[in-house]
């Protein structure tokens, strides 16, 4: 690496963090959460009509999207609403554990 490249580098890490872009993935969290959220509905119809098995796949992917959504932001918002909505997508893949 040249002496140029380091210095670029070197400005671009104590540039002000109001300064620097917005991470790729924090566009797309609330993308990421309404997934999640659609997800878990879809698990509580499932559940509903009795079909444990589904319910149970469909809630546990809702979980992951709803995690995945609170890692891509650092919006205290965002997060509590990933945080609710995978705290009941987990409630429902415990629930459905049960039944078994």
């Amino acid at each position: 690496m040249t002496a140029r490249a380091l210095v670029v580098l070197a400005l671009f890490f104590l540039a002000a963090p109001e300064a620097r872009a917005e991470p790729a993935t924090e566009r797309y969290a609330p993308a990421q959460i309404r997934m999640a959220q659609d997800l878990l509905e879809r698990a509580r119809a499932a559940a509903a009509l009795g079909d444990a098995a589904r319910a149970g796949k469909l809630a546990w992917q809702a979980s992951l999207d709803a995690r995945l959504a609170w890692a891509m932001t650092e919006s205290q918002a965002l997060r509590a609403e990933a945080a609710e909505v995978g705290g009941a997508a987990s409630a429902l893949v415990a629930r459905l554990a049960g039944r078994r």
